[in-house]
Formats: C-alpha cells, structure tokens, sequence
C-alpha cells in the first residue's frame, strides 16, 4: 500500500538526516529534513485518499454502507489534520534556518534568527489549532469534554512551567509567553485526545494520542536545547542540552508523533 511505502521512505530519510544534523545545521541537513517532513504529509495524503474512496465506496456500493458521519469524518476531518502536517513541514524549515542563521556572523543574524523563532514556534501552533479543530470535529456536540480538556491543559502548561523555571532554571526569556500559548496548544490536543479515547478504544485514537505525546516530548526537549541555563551548555557529554543525543532524540520522537498521526488518516 502506498501509505505504508511512503511510511517507510520516511523513516530512512529520517535516519539519514539524523546521521547529518548537528548543532550548527546545514543546507544539507535542511534539505533533508524537509524531504522527510513531505513524506509524513505523503503518508497522510495517501491514507486520507485510500480511507476516503473506501468510505465512498461502501456507501454507494455495499449492501452494509458506513455510516454518513463516519463517511463525513473521513472527507472533512482528515483534510484538517493533513492541514497541520503541512504546517509542521514550514515549521521544520523555519526553526531549521533559525539555527542555521543564529551560526551566521553578518550584522542582524540573531535578529533574523528570533524572527525564523516566532514564525517556526507560530506555524507549529497554527497546525495544533487544526489538530484540535479536527479532534473536536471526530465527536460533535461534546462542548463540556472541550471546556474540560482545556482546563487540564492549563493545569498541566503550570505544571510544565513550574518545573523548567523554577526547577531547571530555563531562561526563556522573550520567548516565555509564546511558548506557554505554545505549550497549552500541545497541552490541550493530548487533554482531548486521551478523553475521546477513554471514550471508546480505535485504531485512530490510539494513534493520535501517542502522536500528541510524542510531540510535547520533543518539544520539551528542544526547549532544553534552546532555554537551557548557560552552565548547561558547558556540560560534556551527552547531557549538553545540545549534544547529538540530544538532537536525535528531539527529532526522532518529532517525526514519530507527526508520521503516527499521519497514519492515523487511514484508520478515521
């Protein structure tokens, strides 16, 4: 199956890229990540038409059709999520270049890389709006799960800032207040995923609950790497915020989140 082929491409991609990134980035590197992040929107494009002609294909031609919201979910929902990948693809890139640029020694590098920051850090929140939009709209009418999901998301986004300020002593410094939106985001579509799971076990539940994990595991380890305490950074080893063990343990969980929530269009 196309999905599963595209799946697998992805996964090498991934190897390789995490064979050439560093702390300093490259051109290179950059290029290969991007291709890797296509492959994830491949997979979701490829599971999205597969599910979606198999939903019409039911309901015009088996004597047992879906039912129509399934066959709605399909069609509306997925188009959302495959939204957000597209989003996390831009993302890549933008977070990517910041790096690279932050290592440039031209007059206005920092600037421009805290410029690459913001938009990296607000692609990545545009694609968890769609992931969340697209959740909500797999379970209608369930307004009080959405207020109550969020309220969890707030109390785990305290938990999360407590810990890496006043534990870790993070420096976010002008970054804090995105990345608590940031984070709450992440926060809030894990809170929604877990509860339409509790709700009743599928394929695709599963899978975008261990996505949405993943991916506020990454991302709490990129903020190691970026608001680390400067002490840190002098560490040897491979508990330097900004060793490869680092790096690829960022990116692997990344890709993993985003290539299982990718998968999950195939099971809507």
């Amino acid at each position: 199956m196309v999905t599963f082929v595209m799946l697998a491409l992805g996964m090498i991609s991934l190897a390789v890229f995490c064979i050439l990134r560093d702390k300093k980035s490259s051109v290179l590197a950059i290029a290969v990540k991007s291709l890797t992040s296509a492959f994830f929107i491949a997979t979701a494009i490829s599971a999205f038409l597969y599910n979606g002609n198999e939903a019409l294909r039911q309901v015009y031609m088996s004597s047992i059709p879906r039912h129509p919201h399934d066959v709605n979910v399909v069609l509306n929902v997925a188009p959302l999520f495959v939204g957000g990948l597209v989003l996390g693809l831009i993302g890549d890139i933008l977070l990517d270049f910041k790096i690279f640029l932050a290592n440039r020694s031209y007059e206005g590098a920092k600037r421009d890389a805290d410029i690459m920051t913001y938009a990296g850090m607000a692609a990545f929140g545009l694609g968890h709006v769609l992931y969340i939009v697209a959740t909500v709209m797999r379970f209608p009418d369930q307004q009080m799960r959405l207020l109550w999901s969020a309220l969890a998301a707030v109390g785990a986004v305290c938990l999360i800032f407590g810990v890496a300020v006043f534990l870790l002593k993070m420096k976010f410094g002008k970054f804090l207040l995105p990345s608590i939106g940031y984070a709450f985001l992440l926060c809030w579509f894990i809170a929604l995923s877990a509860w339409q799971l509790a709700s009743g076990a599928s394929t695709a539940s599963i899978l975008l609950l261990v996505g949405s994990i993943l991916f506020i595991v990454s991302d709490l380890i990129l903020s190691m790497t970026y608001f680390s305490k400067p002490e840190d950074y002098a560490k040897p080893g491979p508990l330097n915020p900004e060793s490869k063990l680092m790096i690829v343990a960022n990116h692997a969980t990344y890709y993993f989140a985003q290539f299982l929530i990718a998968l999950a269009m195939l099971f809507l």
